[in-house]
């Protein structure tokens, strides 16, 4: 892929994602007395708003050296996290239609605080994991670009072990989360319909769940390229740093050095 076409790309539809955000995070604000479970929410608007700025910070060259699935992948993963603010906008729109001058009423409140809360923390929940898998994109761009500019250290070595360790971690989350969010989507397929609740409500609420299983498989699948890239980027970075054995004479005799990243002193060279 073309680096241009890829910066455009990304930024094609990340600019709209953040967009989107913030227009749900100024709705939620206008809120004065807005409940706990859509205030803590904010926080996670935020964090997913930081890690979309730093995925656009990634430059072509970063870019290229994840390959053209990592970015194909980041884009779903931004795509889908746009269209589940989309939805949440209009279902809030929904939720606190009874309310006058952003002031919830009663009935709103009890909607929102309590009714809705499986709704709004499977919101959450997503916006955290795209969150953990966008940065994930981000870092391993980094560890990559450092890679291609200098010869791994020892210092290296260590962040690229961490980064392949976090990545399987996040793989081993995402798959717990995955057989968690199958089973509440078919509960809701299958539950009656709740007092108060619209036939939108209930579409809306299954659809919610169903973008929430949707992104969690395309963010694994996202982290699984980038772990396996970390793979191949620490083998190449150890192949480098494989000692070399050198002879000296026909005795055998001196020092022989591989790689060395500490200082060496009180070394004489010449004839004993």
């Amino acid at each position: 892929m073309d680096p241009l076409s890829i910066t455009a790309a990304v930024v094609g539809i990340t600019a709209p994602t953040v967009h989107c955000i913030r227009l749900l995070l100024e709705d939620i604000q206008k809120i004065v007395d807005a409940p706990e479970t859509l205030k803590s929410l904010r926080n996670d608007l935020l964090s997913i708003d930081q890690a979309l700025a730093s995925l656009q910070a990634v430059s072509e060259a970063q870019w290229q050296s994840l390959g053209d699935a990592v970015v194909v992948q980041s884009k779903t993963v931004t795509t889908s996290c746009k269209e589940s603010c989309d939805r949440f906008r209009a279902a809030l729109a929904r939720w606190t239609r009874h309310s006058d001058d952003r002031k919830l009423s009663l009935r709103d409140r009890a909607m929102v605080g309590f009714l809705k809360q499986g709704y709004v923390k499977s919101m959450s929940e997503q916006l955290q994991h795209c969150k953990i898998t966008l940065t994930s994109v981000v870092c391993t761009a980094t560890l990559h670009s450092s890679l291609q500019q200098k010869r791994a250290t020892e210092e290296m070595m260590v962040t690229i072990s961490k980064q392949e360790a976090d990545i399987a971690d996040s793989i081993t989350t995402t798959d717990k989360q995955l057989a968690e969010v199958n089973t509440k989507l078919g509960a809701l397929c299958i539950a009656k319909q709740q007092e108060d609740e619209t036939e939108a409500d209930r579409t809306s609420a299954i659809s919610q769940v169903a973008v929430e299983q949707t992104v969690l498989g395309e963010s694994r699948k996202l982290l699984q390229e980038l772990l396996s890239g970390i793979h191949t980027a620490a083998a190449n970075a150890r192949k480098d740093n494989a000692h070399v054995v050198n002879n000296f004479g026909g005795q055998n005799e001196g020092i022989q050095i591989g790689a060395s990243y500490g200082t060496i002193s009180g070394i004489t060279f010449g004839k004993k």
